[in-house]
């Protein structure tokens, strides 16, 4: 199955996330190292990759992606140990401030910083998953 939205969702992710990750000077950050990303694009935005945070939702959300490093996006993709359990961590957040969620990446500890409007957002998108039918895709 392929998601008609796909392209949509992320074009719309790499317009938000920068708006909540970026540093002193003005750089766009990784979620996970907090360093600035590696390189900037000809058109003076930095590169990141926008990969889906919580896995397993009924529907595409732009609020549901991270901005991360490419070193960080491959681990989070395919060594991370806390996969099964993001969901409930990020329920578990306190509400309306900035976070670091504690996972498990490539056998290594390390934190995922979050935004106190990206909190509120992806809090947002749960509930409002909650309330969707169940489908096939």
């Amino acid at each position: 199955a392929v998601s008609l939205n796909f392209e949509t969702v992320k074009e719309q992710a790499d317009q938000y996330l920068p708006l909540h990750y970026r540093n002193a000077d003005g750089d766009m950050t990784c979620q996970i190292c907090k360093g600035p990303v590696p390189f900037t694009l000809d058109d003076g935005s930095g590169f990141f990759e926008a990969v889906e945070f919580i896995p397993g939702l009924k529907k595409r959300h732009f609020q549901n992606y991270l901005a991360l490093c490419p070193n960080h996006s491959a681990m989070y993709r395919h060594a991370n140990g806390s996969k099964g359990i993001i969901r409930s961590l990020v329920e578990a957040l306190p509400d309306n401030q900035a976070n670091e969620l504690e996972v498990t990446l490539a056998r290594k500890d390390m934190t995922i910083y979050l935004s106190a409007v990206h909190v509120i957002d992806i809090k947002a998108v749960l509930r409002a998953e909650a309330g969707l039918p169940d489908t096939d895709e």
